[in-house]
């Protein structure tokens, strides 16, 4: 499966759940989280349909695609290869910042999610 197919596969199974604790267990059931991915996000999620908006490959192994919810809030999906593609992160855009404040007591400095 490639980058591309295993996040389809993940967004359709966030159109599909019919709770948080429902579509983390499907993730983990299908083995599509890697071992470093946080659960806590997806069991606060409320946004469960999306739209790609665009695509930065970090390195062979690491890319990021950027989506917009239907509500038009920004999300970023790290997927990462460690001998398959698996979803790495999904976290939205940090309101506290939103991506332009280092010391953000919110996100970290990351710019996505909270601490």
């Amino acid at each position: 499966m490639t980058d591309i197919e295993l996040l389809n596969r993940v967004l359709e199974l966030f159109k599909h759940c019919d709770s948080n604790s429902d579509l983390l267990n499907n993730l983990l059931k299908n083995q599509f989280l890697h071992p470093s991915f946080e659960q806590r996000p997806i069991l606060n999620q409320v946004d469960f349909e999306f739209i790609l908006t665009d695509k930065a490959k970090k390195n062979e192994g690491l890319v990021e695609y950027y989506l917009d919810s239907s509500d038009g809030c920004p999300y970023r999906a790290e997927l990462i290869f460690d001998g398959k593609w698996y979803l790495k992160s999904f976290l939205f855009l940090c309101q506290g910042c939103f991506g332009n404040y280092e010391e953000c007591n919110v996100c970290g400095g990351s710019g996505w999610g909270v601490l």
